[in-house]
């Protein structure tokens, strides 16, 4: 099954470093692991609107409206990495909205709009058994390259996987593995999903 340090241990062992039992072993690779390795995945979770990791569910209403030029404030989820579609309707067929903005507030993220019903797509982070073979090897390769400096201190070596993982700077970071997941997930969807995606929509969080 795979788990966050089975992820961790095969980016360790392309490194030809030595792998980890668990983020708390007392090594240097698992300090550097337990250290990037949350926040790596939530960043490759939250570049494209993966299947996998979305949730529709209709937000709920906050108690407070906002200060000015929208009539109703929703709170976003607190397992939403990214809001990529909205909608003011539950019905079939329905088109997402594109008049809102989301904002931070002291407690939470909220989404201002004059829509008093919002329903979200969102992009949230699913356990490790879930994900598809295609993302599991980009995972891998890419933390690979994330730790490559800090566990071997090869730049060459970061470089390397970078490439592999996302075609690095020559292809605009959209290419190699990354560029292989997107293309599968894309045959998953349909095209006004594609659309609303967080590349091309104009407000996303």
């Amino acid at each position: 099954m795979t788990t966050s340090v089975s992820i961790a241990s095969q980016a360790l062992s392309l490194l030809r470093a030595n792998t980890i039992s668990s983020f708390s072993d007392e090594t240097n690779e698992a300090e550097i692991c337990n250290q990037f390795y949350d926040q790596h995945i939530r960043y490759l979770l939250s570049v494209f609107p993966w299947t996998f990791a979305t949730k529709k569910r209709q937000l709920s209403q906050d108690s407070t409206d906002p200060v000015n030029e929208y009539t109703y404030s929703h709170i976003v989820p607190s397992d939403a990495l990214l809001i990529w579609a909205l909608f003011n309707s539950d019905n079939v067929g329905a088109s997402p909205v594109q008049d809102y903005d989301i904002y931070g507030t002291e407690t939470a993220r909220r989404v201002f709009s004059n829509y008093e019903s919002l329903y979200a797509d969102y992009t949230f982070y699913p356990n490790e058994s879930q994900w598809p073979h295609y993302f599991v090897e980009l995972a891998v390769v890419s933390f690979a390259s994330k730790i490559a400096i800090p566990v071997t201190g090869n730049a060459d070596l970061a470089r390397l996987y970078e490439e592999q993982a996302n075609g690095g700077a020559s292809a605009n970071y959209k290419g190699g593995l990354f560029g292989v997941a997107t293309g599968t997930e894309s045959k998953q969807k349909r095209n006004e999903i594609i659309a609303s995606s967080p590349f091309t929509s104009a407000r996303f969080s």
